[in-house]
């Protein structure tokens, strides 16, 4: 059975919608059906009765051809709606049925016309473009040939033209009525031209090359004019008033050209009739035609006469003008340089020119034409007039701000200024004479087009830029046409480009950077004029003495960025501008980087940039207690360290958690250690501050270290002795905030900050309280310099070489904004240049090839029933209540509150029990920890498990009393001598578990005893839970260590694993570019997290 997929797949979406309603309304009738066949022949009534025909195969399942004798049939491809109708009829089995609009089965009549079954059209495809398939070879018959005979003429000047054809094989005929061939051929009706000529469209085929070319041509131009009719409500009726009328097909402007166009593409001659001349064999081609014209004397006028026979353009654009018997398809330039001799023509072949308006002509009009044609000029106008060249000079000179320019032409010996005095008329021989006009007018011009104005019988300009442009834009273009003159004050190049700009930087004996420039004639205090107009994106800018400087030279965006970012624009003194020694890697970067920076460098510039950036080569032996100990990268570090500080110069040593910092920093201490200098002073988390004494007391006994801690009198006991006599003050934030008063006013003579982190947030009391130390040199030492904002950096920077990143404003509005938001990489890069020479950052899997592999897991674990019927309820609540304080409050304002929401929908993912009392369903976490423990403590593994919330550690700890295993524990509340021994003892194998607050244990703890760290809850920043994992992948580490994230399913530990993911650390982005830069939580994240 026919179905519906089928007969859609023909037609588009209009036709069929349409077909179906024909069949409902019963316009099919007189349909047929071949005995033993299924072709099937139908009338479907429309605007006319069409005759519509099918075939299907044998199943009666699939349509394998069609067609109508409707135009739209013609015209586009796929089925029309009359085929449809057919089709609908036959799927409902009605063609054996009497009434409906069908016919009962009458005996089998042979269709007149065209054979049904020599075509078929295959399925549509896209856009219903599927062609028809050929006759085979035996049935075609001989190629049919149209040759086009081509109508021009010209009234009133209109254009009017047409085409007739002629068809045939051997013998052609003329074609007397276009539309009916049109239509009869489209309707496969046989047309009869002769006795000998009978063209069936049926079996017909148009000769190849031009007659398949031209049926096309003639096929589009009637789709045009059927379409046109349909959609001005015609559609269906005889074509009148229109192109084809008659034995003509009337060319439009565009048809017109098509056909010409055609005509050249292949090169086909063609028979025409222009105007009176006789019907003519024609070609086109392309190119310019020979024009002759010639110039005689009729009674004292002159005569102007085309001598080429027939010269007119065809078409309305120009592009197609005739020649005699040759069509030329000319050049725009061409086209418009003879379109107004032929105009001023017109039908007529001469031109009168009044005997006054000869030397006129001569001067103005006679070079446009020579530009088109050779005009011989009679001898008689040689004898009256003499036609001179023209030379001419401008003097120049300044008019105030503006220019001044004196023109004087030249006609051999004749010189004159067109703006004053008297204008000769009379050549030296006494004939008349013929300016250059052209020429002229072409001078004038240069002057018109840049806003000078005629005075005193020179052009005056007075506005600066316009007469920057007209020195730098026009004058080369007019000294080629004339000789160009300058006053004395005025130079000869008035526009120069910037000169070559060198930088001197050299180092002075107080560790300063001395800056010179050499700029040839332009001095310090007009170059950063220069540079202020580059920045203000102006084109030029005027020198004292007059002169302009073109500002698109390179070295300027290189030089401005100089200038800008050393803040020397506000230098005073050309001969004293001193920069801060820490400048100098960044400018050594700058000039590197930008190659139209030209720095002359200095040789100590040059050793000291050397020796800060490559500190591996740097010559400076370690002490010998610690040559054994340290490793390559360790005693580089603390080259590194000691370069720095040779020149009172800060920096980061920002290594991989676990690589040793602390070594590093004693080594250096211990080598710079010297009798009646200054302490050094450390400033650590009060976790780390005892770990710091043991690390002193193992490596470097010989350092006399003092720690200031206990109450303040205690405190105030301690500092003073170790200030006369300790070589290491060790110290935490939270005492020094409080001790402030009394450290401010001492010099030290280094300043370490362990984990300098503590001090990212600048408005906090420790960071303020830091930033008041003085010292020689000062350092800080942190695997995490930033966390989640680029203020972190400026924060410790601000400690370090405080000024060296300008004020926090103009960082963020100079780096911050422009990285974290615009992704600008301009600023990225110059960030970078800044301070990738003040941080040193190795990590572990670059230097430590010995350390074992660290596997990094996530596991997920269902929730409880119970807890899910928790989280679901809490979690809508959630929601609620953060839309409801976004609205009332804003985010800035709700910000506290919005986190409280998020923790307490970490904690039910954790175990709701955490802050329902009666709760009593379980957690599907701490299942599966239980579990991964009991497996993972069989296999004998060390293990140590974080969580952020020391109440789910409590609930860990039961379920471990529990499985009766033991273990050891550490939050914010455990001493710190007792931290120190829960460690030793831990790493002695004392229990298999440790339970680790990750706010108190994340950081300064040496944990290698462990080969499994879990982390039972999710946190913020994925930097933390790295530095916590790395309490036991570090140095000393022996063993594989695996990293499991506990993630709870379907709950916000899920997004916030995803934020994790795409916040990559921030630090690497500054330290090895190319990652991506983390940020805060902005709304749209917190939003996010509530979806």
């Amino acid at each position: 059975m026919l179905k519906d997929s089928a007969i859609h797949e023909l037609s588009n979406d209009m036709s069929y919608r349409k077909g179906c309603r024909y069949f409902k309304d019963g316009r099919v009738a007189k349909l047929l059906r071949r005995p033993g066949t299924s072709i099937y022949v139908a009338t479907v009534e429309g605007s006319e009765d069409y005759e519509v025909r099918v075939r299907l195969d044998k199943a009666g399942e699939k349509i394998e051809a069609y067609d109508c004798t409707c135009p739209a049939a013609a015209l586009y491809n796929g089925a029309c709606k009359h085929v449809v109708a057919l089709l609908k009829v036959i799927q409902a089995g009605q063609f054996e049925e009497e009434g409906e609009g069908t016919a009962a089965p009458v005996p089998y009549q042979k269709p007149t016309g065209r054979i049904f079954d020599c075509f078929a059209r295959a399925k549509k495809h896209a856009h219903l473009n599927a062609p028809k398939k050929l006759l085979p070879a035996a049935l075609r018959e001989t190629p049919i040939f149209l040759e086009p005979h081509f109508f021009f003429e010209r009234h009133y000047g209109r254009s009017n033209c047409w085409l007739e054809f002629r068809i045939g094989r051997e013998r052609l005929y003329v074609m007397r009525s276009m539309q009916e061939f049109m239509r009869s051929f489209l309707a496969g009706t046989p047309i009869e031209f002769g006795k000998k000529l009978t063209v069936d469209p049926q079996t017909a085929v148009f000769a190849p090359g031009i007659s398949t070319m031209l049926w096309h041509f003639l096929l589009d131009l009637w789709k045009d004019e059927v379409s046109s009719l349909y959609y001005g409500g015609a559609y269906g009726a005889r074509l009148s008033g229109t192109i084809f009328e008659g034995k003509a097909v009337k060319l439009t402007p565009s048809a017109l050209v098509r056909f010409l166009s055609l005509m050249q593409e292949a090169d086909a001659p063609f028979q025409a009739r222009t105007g009176v001349h006789e019907e003519r064999t024609v070609e086109i081609v392309e190119g310019t035609p020979a024009l002759e014209l010639g110039l005689v004397e009729r009674a004292g006028s002159g005569r102007l006469m085309m001598l080429t026979d027939e010269v007119c353009y065809l078409d309305d654009d120009a592009h197609f003008l005739l020649v005699e018997d040759t069509i030329y398809h000319v050049p725009p330039a061409f086209s418009a340089a003879l379109h107004p001799l032929l105009e001023a023509f017109g039908s007529s072949r001469s031109l009168t020119i009044a005997a006054q308006d000869i030397p006129a002509f001569f001067s103005t009009i006679l070079p446009e034409i020579e530009k088109v044609a050779e005009v011989e000029i009679a001898p008689a106008f040689a004898e009256r007039y003499e036609i001179m060249p023209l030379s001419a000079a401008v003097y120049l000179d300044y008019h105030g701000d503006g220019i001044a320019a004196r023109l004087e032409f030249h006609y051999d010996e004749m010189k004159f200024n067109p703006l004053a005095g008297k204008v000769p008329q009379e050549a030296p021989s006494g004939r008349r004479l013929i300016r250059d006009a052209a020429g002229e007018a072409a001078i004038f011009a240069f002057f018109d087009t840049y806003g000078f104005l005629p005075e005193d019988g020179r052009f005056v300009q007075s506005d600066e830029a316009q007469s920057f442009l007209f020195l730098d834009e026009a004058l080369p273009e007019l000294s080629k046409i004339t000789d160009v003159y300058y006053a004395d004050a005025f130079h000869e190049k008035p526009v120069r480009r910037m000169p070559p700009v060198t930088i001197g930087v050299s180092v002075n004996d107080e560790n300063l950077l001395d800056v010179t420039f050499d700029a040839a004639h332009i001095d310090f205090a007009e170059l950063i004029g220069v540079l202020r107009s580059y920045r203000e994106k102006r084109v030029y800018h005027r020198l004292k003495d007059g002169t302009f400087v073109t500002l698109g030279d390179q070295q300027l965006a290189g030089l401005a960025d100089f200038i800008e970012s050393t803040g020397i624009k506000k230098a005073t003194d050309a001969q004293n501008i001193r920069l801060p020694l820490r400048q100098a890697l960044y400018l050594d970067a700058l000039a590197k980087e930008d190659k139209s920076i030209r720095l002359a460098r200095s040789k100590r510039f040059k050793s000291i940039v050397r020796d800060i950036k490559n500190p591996v080569d740097a010559d400076i032996e370690p002490p010998e207690t610690l040559k054994g100990v340290l490793r390559d990268y360790q005693q580089t570090g603390f080259s590194w360290l000691s370069t720095l500080a040779a020149y009172r110069l800060g920096g980061i040593l920002a290594d991989d958690m676990g690589l040793g910092k602390t070594l590093q920093v004693i080594t250096f201490l211990l080598a710079h250690r010297e009798e009646g200098r200054p302490p050094a002073l450390v400033v650590a988390p009060t976790s780390l501050m005892y770990n710091w004494l043991e690390e002193i007391e193992k490596f470097a006994p010989e350092l006399k270290a003092s720690i200031v801690a206990g109450t303040k009198a205690e405190r105030e006991a301690a500092l003073s002795p170790a200030l006369k006599d300790a070589d290491v003050i060790i110290t935490t934030y939270h005492m020094l905030r409080r001790d402030i008063d009394l450290y401010e006013k001492e010099h030290f003579s280094h300043i370490f900050l362990d984990e300098a982190q503590q001090i990212k947030n600048p408005a906090t009391q420790a960071a303020k309280a830091v930033k008041k130390l003085q010292a020689d040199a000062a350092f800080a030492l942190t695997g995490t310099p930033i966390e989640n904002s680029l203020t972190e950096l400026w924060s410790i920077f601000d400690f370090l070489m405080p000024g060296y990143l300008k004020s926090r404003k103009h960082f963020q509005s100079q780096f911050e904004t422009p990285i974290v938001r615009a992704k600008d990489p301009h600023a990225s890069a110059d960030l970078l240049r800044y301070i990738s020479p003040f941080i040193l950052r190795r990590l572990k899997k670059d230097v430590l090839e010995e350390l074992p592999d660290k596997v990094e897991r996530k596991m997920t674990n269902e929730m409880t029933d119970e807890q899910r019927k928790v989280y679901h309820a809490w979690f809508v609540q959630a929601k609620k209540e953060f839309a409801a304080e976004l609205k009332a409050h804003g985010f800035g304002e709700s910000r506290i509150k919005i986190l409280a929401i998020l923790t307490r929908l970490r904690q039910i993912a954790c175990d709701p029990a955490l802050f329902l009392e009666d709760y009593t369903g379980g957690s599907g976490k701490l299942d599966m920890l239980e579990e991964v423990v009991a497996d993972a403590v069989a296999a004998g593994h060390r293990i140590l498990i974080f969580s952020q919330f020391t109440t789910m550690l409590s609930h860990i700890a039961a379920r471990l009393d529990v499985m009766n295993l033991s273990y050891a524990y550490l939050d914010g509340s455990t001493p710190a001598l007792e931290r120190m021994r829960r460690v030793r003892d831990f790493n002695a194998g004392a229990e298999p578990l440790f339970l680790i607050s990750l706010k108190a244990g994340g950081t300064g703890l040496n944990l290698t005893g462990a080969d499994m760290v879990i982390h039972y809850d999710p946190w913020w920043n994925p930097a933390v839970e790295d530095q916590a994992t790395d309490r036991a992948y570090r140095i000393g580490q022996k063993n594989n260590v695996q990293v499991l994230k506990f993630i709870t399913k379907d709950t916000i530990e899920e997004k916030i694993y995803e934020l994790q993911e795409k916040k990559k650390a921030l630090i690497d982005q500054m330290i090895q570019p190319g990652e991506n830069f983390l940020s805060k939580l902005s709304e749209e994240e917190i939003t996010a997290l509530f979806q």
